[in-house]
């Protein structure tokens, strides 16, 4: 019996989601250019020639996978500039991070390599839309720690230093999750939120 549209369309995402999978895991361990299109293939487990069919290159490969960042970024900042309560908004994406970091498999591979990407000289035009989109969240994090600290439920102190000691300690988790893996203590989300949302404070 022949494949339905809905079927092909099916396996063909599967395979992207094993040939990103895998590119994530590689370039975060092995680094981009340590890392070919027949290494990736191999962690996928699929033929070389069947990656090729999906990525002509590389660095389209690396592309797309800025390019679901930056997306994903886009969508924070968006609920970051939410008419609900700051400090509910901050716990919802604390607990949302925290749940990542600790159950997701990749998922702080592949936060730490976009961390890298912020690094590549001269910048596509993908990083370039990754960096727009990380400062869009990172100031709606500080318009949203100002509006916290006007309703009294926030922290006192610089908005934009607060948001960079809240930002460092998600990053550290995730750095921290792809050293120690299983033996990592996650922090209760609450404990990251405290960075911001003063102590005993309400939604």
């Amino acid at each position: 019996m022949p494949r339905t549209g809905e079927q092909y369309e099916a396996m063909r995402a599967a395979t992207l989601e094993k040939v990103q999978s895998a590119a994530v895991r590689l370039f975060a361990h092995r680094g981009f250019a340590a890392t070919s299109m027949r290494d990736i293939a191999g962690e996928a487990g699929i033929s070389t020639g069947l990656i090729y069919r999906h990525y002509a290159t590389k660095d389209d490969l690396f592309a797309a996978l800025v390019v679901g960042a930056a997306d994903g970024l886009r969508d924070v900042a968006a609920r970051l500039r939410g008419d609900g309560s700051p400090a509910a908004l901050v716990r919802d994406f604390t607990t949302g991070f925290v749940a990542d970091v600790d159950r997701t498999r990749g998922f702080a591979e592949f936060f730490l390599l976009m961390n890298q990407a912020f690094a590549a000289p001269g910048g596509s035009a993908p990083v370039r839309d990754l960096v727009t989109q990380h400062v869009a969240m990172v100031e709606a994090t500080v318009a949203l720690i100002v509006r916290g600290q006007q309703l009294g439920r926030f922290r006192r102190g610089d908005p934009a230093q607060l948001a960079t000691c809240y930002f460092a300690a998600l990053s550290g988790l995730a750095t921290m999750k792809l050293a120690l893996g299983d033996r990592l203590a996650v922090p209760h989300p609450s404990l990251l939120a405290g960075w911001l949302i003063e102590e005993g404070s309400d939604d």
